[in-house]
């Protein structure tokens, strides 16, 4: 697995100097689809089974065209190709956008230290936080591959952030060892950061914080990054999302969960023509930086209704650094 997963990991590490974009020329023939296919087959898969490479060339033709016909109807941001280009959407949806399960067998009750928020909220908190502009407090973004580890990404990134605010060191916790040990012990079948977060707890003492309300969301996020849970990242849209303020869909009613990073928050400018005066959350993302902006996305901020946009408010968490 380990190997597999550096594999993939290298392959979305090159991509964040290339996008592929769909032409006209591309679509108008099957050379022009070959051609495309071979650019991007040499980007992100390098080499499989030949019989299944033609098999894939269907479900790429067939997403290379929506993409074409996505851009081509003015939308505010322009898509490209990315990794799951060749993936049929119920592949996507199971790999990678159901990783954190609703249920999960029986746990004893965490510890958590609750969350403290701002005096005289929201006057206190600034007017925009952005992690990535802090060096050290975030690591690479990561590809979890076919592996449902979202959770183990996110709570990792959570605890590599609160140790470098504390101790200003940057290290990279092993994501191996959370898939591998923390319960559930079900390896890529799916887990949850904040049991995650109990695991290491129970190794070496570091303390989590609980949920909180949508108020405290951003003073907490101002803080240190947190871990957010998606619900309905199975859709096209998040699959196909290259850029901009991502405003769904988001299929709410699906038992599927997906586990990603909370790393700040903001307000597009006046001036910006495609989303002026804007709201949006800043998430740091696990499929690679083919995907999204260089692995990162920003998400309508506002939403109150069903847990806000993709029910990100419902179950926020990150670790506590021990006194």
């Amino acid at each position: 697995m380990v190997a597999a997963l550096a594999a993939m990991a290298l392959a979305a590490s090159t991509s964040a100097t290339d996008r592929i974009y769909v032409s006209s020329e591309n679509v108008a023939s099957e050379e022009g689809m070959r051609g495309l296919y071979e650019r991007w087959y040499t980007l992100y898969r390098h080499d499989s089974d030949p019989i299944d490479k033609e098999k894939r060339f269907a479900i790429f033709k067939a997403e290379a065209r929506a993409v074409y016909e996505l851009n081509e109807g003015g939308t505010r941001v322009k898509h490209h190709l990315n990794w799951f280009a060749d993936m049929t959407q119920d592949e996507f949806s199971e790999s990678f956008a159901n990783c954190a399960p609703l249920k999960i067998r029986p746990h004893r009750e965490i510890k958590l230290n609750l969350h403290q928020p701002s005096q005289n909220y929201p006057d206190k908190l600034p007017l925009m936080v952005d992690w990535r502009t802090v060096d050290g407090v975030l690591t690479s973004v990561k590809l979890q591959g076919e592996c449902g580890s979202c959770w183990a990404m996110a709570a990792a990134g959570a605890m590599e952030s609160i140790h470098f605010l504390k101790n200003n060191k940057r290290t990279n916790l092993s994501v191996q060892e959370l898939v591998d040990c923390s319960p559930p012990k079900e390896h890529c079948k799916g887990g949850r950061a904040d049991m995650a977060f109990q695991y290491v707890i129970d190794k070496h003492g570091i303390h989590s914080s609980e949920q909180y309300p949508y108020n405290m969301l951003m003073d907490a996020v101002a803080h240190a990054p947190v871990v957010i849970r998606f619900r309905g990242s199975n859709t096209t849209e998040f699959k196909r999302y290259s850029g901009g303020i991502f405003r769904g869909l988001c299929d709410i009613d699906t038992k599927q969960r997906h586990e990603a990073l909370l790393v700040g928050y903001g307000t597009t400018p006046s001036d910006d023509a495609n989303d002026p005066g804007v709201n949006y959350w800043l998430v740091k993302n696990s499929w690679g930086e083919s995907w999204g902006e260089r692995g990162y996305m920003r998400l309508q901020r506002g939403h109150l209704a069903h847990g806000g946009l993709c029910g990100i408010l419902r179950r926020p968490v990150y670790p506590a650094h021990p006194k």
